[in-house]
């Protein structure tokens, strides 16, 4: 019956269009709605770490610490050998000052702070990257779960310095890490909670 295969044709292609929109419609609000949670994550991080105003002393108890003053210098034929101030303060309250290392895959876990802003690209180079010799590996007190969002310019940061080699999740080892203070610690996780729950595998 030639006379309906238009009629039946134009019916179908209503229908596939219908069908498209009715599958898309969801993961294109999904796909809007994910990136302005992900907007307003980064913008509540940079609330809470970004030096935005002249910088105070460091708070009764803090003690600061700059990257030049991790490693003695210049480096002897032994290679890099943490300063006295270093071990000093290992186990101590510190505050340090540095930017947040864009990861090009980030992970869940620390984040890497440096002493000036570097990227980090995971596919090409992994671990044989180009970081600086004094990074710092920050942890969240019961954030492993979690993925931080880059935030770029001058970060602040306090917590519990701790010196010595450590393999982290990603497999990297870092010398040096800082465990933030735990209401700073609380205050990122819920404020990331809308957009950095651990990948899903």
């Amino acid at each position: 019956m030639p006379v309906y295969r238009p009629y039946v044709r134009k019916n179908v292609r209503s229908m596939l269009i219908v069908l498209g929109v009715l599958f898309l419609s969801p993961c294109l609000a999904h796909e809007g709605t994910d990136h302005k949670a992900q907007e307003l994550a980064v913008k509540r991080v940079e609330s809470l770490l970004r030096v935005k105003s002249k910088v105070s002393p460091p708070p009764s108890g803090v003690t600061d610490i700059k990257f030049k003053e991790f490693f003695k210098m210049p480096i002897g034929p032994r290679g890099l050998e943490p300063t006295e101030k270093l071990l000093s303060l290992n186990g101590k309250r510190v505050r340090i000052f540095g930017y947040m290392v864009n990861a090009e895959e980030p992970s869940p876990g620390p984040f890497i702070l440096a002493p000036l802003a570097v990227s980090m690209a995971e596919k090409e180079d992994g671990p044989a990257d180009d970081m600086p010799a004094s990074t710092v590996f920050v942890h969240l007190q019961k954030g492993e779960d979690w993925v931080v969002p880059h935030v770029s310019g001058l970060l602040k940061l306090i917590g519990i310095l701790q010196v010595g080699s450590q393999e982290e999740a990603d497999g990297r080892v870092s010398a040096v890490r800082l465990m933030l203070e735990e209401d700073l610690s609380r205050s990122l996780l819920g404020k990331t909670a809308g957009h950095s729950r651990k990948k899903s595998s």
